[in-house]
């Protein structure tokens, strides 16, 4: 009988540490989605300035980790943060703000503009502020310059920049001389032009969108010698073509600008362009002289006039030496030659005139905050005011930022 009991007291032991075992890991279970289920649900929010814009682009971060965000164009944002999170906001030109989410779902910030911004020079392979510097560094308005159309920004670049000179030929795409301070030598004169960072040979400088144009800096004296060597004794020109894209859904901006240049004054001021006008000179060549005008030049002398037909060989002539009776079936290359009289040809106008401008851009920006992209297309076709001499190019270029 002792043993009978002794065994169900056992089997009971059993049971009892195997239901145990299961409670233990359902509370475990539950107590792991509890925590799951009770983490709380994301921050949202809205940047604006102090004026209430939207500000687009702020970046958004919880300190201490690397969780981020960004705000869209219309300053919302959104973030997973604890409770007791600390977020800042910072953006270019605007003071930074740290705010605690204290519990809360819906965090709103308002953004201070920074009233001073200390300007920052590329310099060679780095940036220094423009108060560290001691040599001669001038930093272009690109917003200024891009209101000029060129086919090359070196023509930008002229009447922009204190002591730099361009001259170019007038003809589309030409070759820009760029002079920075003057003529140092009795060799070659050009600066030096630096790429994102690369030294190139060519001077055209055609090849560049002068849209996708970030920054231009000139270094004007000889101390850039001692980043680039004896090569930027003459200057150095750094460009920089790094835009880059727009956290956002895809966005498509078209910019179209069309002109006509014309050549306002040219050789017509000096040139003949009057066959009479040409008598002039030849009657002043016989005054000038002390001799007599001849009377048979332009027919009458005293009432010049262009005859019908020139070099008529072998025709009746009148008193003048205009020929008469003239049978153009009778004459022939080369041995009877014949032309018709002319009263001339305005060379300028036949040669010059009006030409179209043509300057189309085509940005598309776009992606996510870890990876935003921007592709621009440029045509540019500029029409020579002489004939038969224009320039066409086109550029193609994708950027991204991480």
């Amino acid at each position: 009988m002792e043993k009978k009991l002794s065994g169900n007291t056992s089997t009971r032991n059993r049971i009892w540490r195997g239901l145990s075992a299961v409670v233990m890991s359902l509370l475990f279970v539950l107590a792991v989605t509890g925590t799951a289920f009770g983490q709380a649900p994301p921050v949202t929010g809205t940047v604006t300035s102090t004026g209430g814009t939207p500000l687009p682009g702020v970046t958004v971060r919880v300190q201490g980790t690397d969780i981020r965000a960004m705000t869209d164009q219309a300053g919302h944002y959104r973030i997973s943060a604890p409770a007791d999170a600390i977020l800042t906001f910072s953006f270019v030109g605007q003071r930074p703000v740290q705010t605690t989410v204290a519990g809360r779902n819906v965090v709103d910030v308002s953004m201070a503009q920074v009233p001073y911004l200390e300007q920052v020079v590329v310099t060679a392979y780095t940036e220094q502020r423009r108060g560290d510097i001691t040599g001669a560094v001038s930093s272009v308005d690109i917003e200024t310059a891009q209101k000029q159309t060129g086919a090359s920004v070196l023509q930008r670049l002229d009447a922009a920049v204190p002591g730099v000179t361009v001259a170019a030929s007038g003809s589309p795409g030409s070759r820009s001389t760029v002079r920075i301070r003057g003529i140092s030598s009795f060799q070659n004169n050009d600066p030096l032009y630096v790429i994102d960072g690369t030294p190139v040979e060519e001077s055209y400088l055609n090849f560049l969108n002068p849209n996708d144009i970030t920054s231009v800096q000139v270094l004007k004296d000889a101390s850039s010698s001692s980043i680039y060597g004896s090569r930027a004794s003459n200057g150095v020109i750094l460009i920089e073509t790094t835009k880059k894209g727009i956290q956002g859904p895809p966005q498509t901006t078209l910019r179209v600008r069309t002109g006509v240049g014309n050549a306002t004054r040219g050789y017509d001021d000096i040139l003949l362009t009057n066959s009479l006008d040409y008598f002039k000179v030849i009657r002043a060549s016989y005054q000038n002289a002390g001799l007599k005008t001849p009377t048979n030049i332009y027919g009458d002398s005293l009432n010049p006039s262009v005859p019908q037909y020139i070099f008529a060989a072998g025709a009746a002539t009148d008193q003048w030496g205009r020929p008469t009776n003239v049978n153009l079936g009778t004459y022939s290359y080369p041995n009877s030659l014949i032309m018709p009289g002319s009263a001339g040809t305005d060379w300028w106008s036949a040669v010059f005139g009006s030409a179209p401008v043509q300057d189309y851009n085509l940005d598309v920006n776009g992606g996510s905050d870890a990876n935003a992209y921007r592709v621009s297309f440029n045509y540019f076709h500029q029409g020579g005011t002489a004939k038969f001499n224009d320039f066409i190019n086109a550029n193609l270029g994708a950027f991204s930022s991480q």
